[in-house]
């Protein structure tokens, strides 16, 4: 088969614009550099990484320093009213009592020969479990004004450090689920590359592909520019008829106008090309490449490797995140255990009856906590928690079952591509050989003129179906790279 040797971008403003040569890798790379999305994927994979950073966290102790004012408008006090305490004694034992002589009481015997104190009415009782009959000599005056606190302006501050020692598995499962976001977002970031990649790839071979229809139609042009010459010539010395003069001039006026339509669709696609790649619109950019006709053979024993695609790698980690929320339900029928120490510190101080200075003490304590009975809930929330996992694994698995019929596909359009492009090149040939036939049979005077239009518009779609035939084959290959998961 025929080489063809590509060099597009003859479309030049009038001013003669320097022009930008760019070969396909460096398409390639502009568009990764430019595109939006990619770099959204991107900064989508530092927020991940740094999710990770902070999950790692929730094993280390944290430290958190706080303080606060509080205004009252009223003192806090201790009595409700002036009151008044009976003087007694201390016992043998220990215990809050009375002598004789401490209480106003009249004293009888009982008959087992015991003291017992009288009450008001001449009845004994006993003091211990009628004290308000007790009739005391002495009383102790608290006046309600010395069990008053100043509260008004209260200042404390405080100082805590807080270490969780087992929170029944759930830190460990957070940071597992970081690092599975993280994967997606690389696997996203990788997805989009690849279509980004493939939007280039089709950009510039529309780019391609016009430059060829430019240059046939150009092509074109001339030859009817030549023969419409001859026949005037020809028409001038009587060995011409009018009619096929005419015929002639209408066709160069079609050529004209596929030429002009041809040289728009080339600056559009240009455009396009720019937009993708991140150039400005109106850069005048010349593509360098080597199209060749030939085209790579497509092996048959990598019926799996669809399975390294982006998107059945991020429903893998989906997967993993379910499973990771599973554990965290599971998780709340375990105890947690956690250990606290913190300075506190306040004014007034509560350790010297409340005066108006700053002073503070240590704490430690060590927490536990055990779910014991929540109506359930628990149970529920495990059973949630096992549902999204079963949904994400039948979405993966339909995933894979949609990618596998893609990929298939894809390998078939390789095997369509290339036959019609095959029978395209053949064509080609029959067309030129059809065409040289033509123009030997016209000069000859044995072909008339609407054979030879006809053998040239032939010529010119054949030629034009043989240019798309080999750039729908290369865009075939690219798309099998894209549905593998390959495309890079």
């Amino acid at each position: 088969m025929k080489k063809y040797v590509i060099l597009t971008g003859l479309f030049c403003a009038s001013n003669l614009a320097a022009q930008t040569r760019l070969t396909l890798e460096q398409c390639r790379n502009m568009a990764l550099e430019h595109n939006k999305s990619v770099a959204v994927a991107r900064e989508e994979i530092d927020a991940a990484a740094a999710k990770k950073k902070a999950a790692r966290t929730g094993y280390l102790p944290k430290a958190d320093a706080s303080a606060a004012y509080l205004y009252s408008s009223k003192d806090i006090s201790l009595l409700s009213e002036d009151k008044f305490s009976p003087v007694g004694s201390v016992m043998s034992d220990g215990s809050f009592g009375f002598t004789p002589d401490q209480i106003n009481n009249q004293w009888t015997m009982t008959p087992d020969g015991q003291a017992v104190p009288l009450d008001a009415n001449g009845q004994p009782f006993n003091p211990k479990t009628n004290p308000e009959k007790i009739e005391w000599k002495g009383y102790a005056y608290l006046p309600k004004e010395e069990f008053t606190v100043d509260m008004k302006n209260t200042f404390i501050g405080m100082v805590g450090v807080t270490q969780p020692l087992y929170m029944g598995g759930k830190i460990r499962a957070y940071n597992q689920m970081a690092g599975f976001a993280e994967s997606i977002a690389k696997s996203q970031l990788t997805a989009e590359e690849a279509e980004t990649l493939y939007g280039v790839e089709e950009s510039y071979w529309q780019v391609v592909s016009l430059t060829h229809k430019v240059k046939i139609a150009e092509e074109y042009k001339t030859l009817m520019t030549k023969m419409d010459a001859n026949l005037q010539a020809l028409s001038e010395e009587g060995m011409a008829t009018r009619n096929d003069v005419l015929k002639v001039k209408v066709r160069l006026n079609e050529v004209n106008m596929s030429l002009t339509k041809a040289n728009n669709g080339l600056r559009l696609s240009k455009m396009a090309l720019c937009r993708v790649i991140g150039m400005s619109l109106d850069s005048n950019i010349e593509l360098e490449e080597t199209f060749e006709s030939d085209q790579s053979a497509v092996t048959a024993d990598d019926s799996d490797v669809w399975q390294n695609r982006p998107e059945l790698q991020s429903l893998d980690y989906l997967t993993k995140i379910a499973d990771s929320k599973v554990k965290i339900a599971q998780s709340g029928y375990l105890p947690t255990l956690g250990l606290t120490a913190g300075y506190l510190i306040t004014n007034p101080n509560p350790y010297n009856g409340f005066t108006h200075d700053f002073s503070g003490n240590f704490t430690m304590a060590v927490a536990l906590q055990v779910p014991i009975f929540h109506w359930g809930e628990k149970r529920q929330n495990v059973n949630v928690a096992r549902s999204e996992r079963n949904i994400a694994e039948l979405k993966r698995e339909e995933a894979a079952e949609k990618i596998e019929l893609q990929y298939t596909q894809a390998r078939l359009r390789i095997d369509e591509a290339d036959e019609r492009s095959a029978s395209a090149q053949k064509n080609l040939e029959q067309a030129e050989e059809n065409l040289r036939y033509a123009n030997m049979g016209f000069e000859e005077g044995m072909v008339q003129t609407a054979g030879v239009l006809e053998a040239q518009a032939a010529w010119v779609a054949a030629y034009s179906e043989a240019t798309d035939a080999r750039i729908d084959s290369k865009m075939s290959r690219v798309y099998l790279s894209k549905v593998s998961g390959t495309l890079r």
